[in-house]
């Protein structure tokens, strides 16, 4: 079960960043970065679907941290944020978005922190 958790986790990083990819786009001139950022909404689906996945393996397995349901959260109201943006187009909700990803990556790097078993 802790493999599990841990490739989960490993994706969630992994689509985490490759989300992260659209907001450094304009400061990183790079054609593999600008495709990448493309997908900027699938990337960020992926990552809250993985967490939801982990979380649910943490539930069942008795692994549930309040560190995890906390980066989860931050995580589900950055993609809202972002989604509300797009259909609203309201500057606030775009600057939440912003504040809140790198809020989610602080949260989730404390996860990982005070769950490792090193």
């Amino acid at each position: 079960m802790d493999l599990v958790l841990t490739l989960l986790g490993i994706l969630i990083i992994v689509f985490f960043f490759l989300a992260s990819l659209n907001g450094v786009k304009k400061y990183v001139k790079s054609s593999i970065i600008t495709k990448l950022a493309k997908q900027h909404r699938t990337f960020g689906m992926l990552a809250t679907s993985t967490a939801l996945i982990h979380m649910i393996i943490a539930v069942i397995g008795g692994d549930l941290r309040i560190t995890g349901t906390l980066a989860l959260i931050s995580l589900i109201i950055t993609g809202m944020m972002g989604m509300l943006f797009s259909k609203q187009k309201k500057k606030a909700l775009y600057i939440t978005h912003r504040i809140m990803g790198p809020l989610t990556l602080i949260l989730i790097l404390i996860h990982i922190i005070f769950n490792s078993s090193i």
